[in-house]
């Protein structure tokens, strides 16, 4: 039989991670922006092969007291919305990415299940497929497959949105971007945008749909590890909560975002700088690369020759905050909902998946 496009339970989800993840997006915030603006710092003075963030200083302070770091942009930047330039596109990206996230996920699960464990299977199947059998009992094992196949779908559906907030996320630090480096062979903006449609229409104009993608590949990489840690950590810490209680998954929700996010976080620098040169010319904010990145690999090079390896994991801290905040306010606030939706179907389609 077909399996459905749409069901009622998909549904369900999407709007459920819908309410969720925008309630999430917006209280993170703050935290988000100072995490691309410290990615996107470049280091006054070069490091040397390997050097270490000691040896270099950078724009943006690099004190680890947030709160400080707050009330530099606020009093920088003229207003406290400032904390919260590109939260539209912030919004549509996470609102769009959980909807389709949540959506695939759900129906993954079943769709893995019952390719791995048909209803007339046997615990005496043979020639290798009890292993099979065994392997989709594991819960956390389907969890993962499922989660980074739904995490890699709603990366390369709400990725636009992704490359336009790190552009108005970098405008405070982006009136002091020079020009664009010699080698430069398309045009840049020299100016944050100031709209999304603005933004859209400049990127088209001068890149065509391949710029909406700029930093894809390691977008993609990094999705899969992180969204299948995620979804598998989650998954077996909330195993034993057969009452599926909202605290246990803002518990679990906050570790597992922190965990997925620590591993691999080198990766999203690499695509923050990417997708900096392809708005700006230059992958760094305050001085001009020496010549552009021809890749991911390339870029990570050059970090590591001319900052260190400490670069890799500069915002590290304001970034496990908000996954941890976030995570964990998605989770809860996705369980809640879903209890209360499930309370109101039981006479109909049952649980929401």
């Amino acid at each position: 039989n077909c399996l459905p496009i749409l069901t009622p339970t998909m549904l369900g989800n999407m709007m459920v991670m819908n309410m969720s993840q925008t309630t999430a997006r917006l209280a993170t915030a703050p935290l988000d922006l100072i995490r691309i603006r410290m990615q996107l710092s470049a280091p006054t003075a070069s490091s040397g092969i390997g050097g270490t963030a000691s040896s270099v200083e950078y724009p943006l302070r690099s004190s680890f007291s947030l709160w400080s770091q707050l009330k530099e942009i606020v009093q920088k930047e003229g207003s406290i919305f400032a904390l919260f330039r590109g939260n539209l596109a912030a919004t549509y990206l996470w609102a769009g990415y959980a909807m389709v996230q949540f959506a695939v996920y759900g129906r993954l699960q079943q769709i893995i299940t019952a390719a791995i464990i048909p209803e007339n299977a046997t615990t005496s199947s043979k020639d290798g497929k009890n292993e099979i059998h065994n392997l989709g009992q594991r819960k956390t094992v389907v969890a993962f497959l499922s989660g980074a196949v739904a995490g890699t779908c709603a990366t390369l559906i709400t990725y636009p949105f992704d490359l336009c907030r790190t552009a108005f996320a970098a405008r405070g630090l982006a009136d002091t971007i020079p020009a664009a480096t010699p080698k430069a062979t398309r045009p840049h903006l020299q100016r944050p945008p100031t709209s999304i449609a603005g933004f859209a229409a400049d990127i088209y104009r001068n890149q065509g749909v391949r710029g909406f993608y700029a930093g894809g590949l390691p977008a993609v990489l990094q999705i899969v590890p992180y969204m299948g840690l995620n979804f598998s950590i989650y998954e077996y810490l909330t195993r034993q909560d057969h009452n599926k209680t909202v605290s246990v998954s803002g518990y679990a929700g906050s570790i597992a975002g922190a965990t997925s996010k620590i591993v691999v976080y080198p990766m999203d620098t690499v695509k923050k700088r990417l997708q900096a040169q392809a708005v700006f010319g230059t992958s760094t904010l305050h001085s001009s690369a020496s010549h552009p990145h021809v890749g991911m690999v390339d870029c990570a090079r050059a970090i590591y020759k001319r900052e260190g390896v400490a670069s890799f994991y500069r915002g590290i801290v304001p970034a496990v905050l908000k996954n941890m905040i976030g995570t964990g306010l998605s989770f809860a606030i996705f369980r809640a909902t879903k209890n209360v939706l499930e309370g109101r179907t039981e006479a109909g389609e049952g649980e929401l998946s």
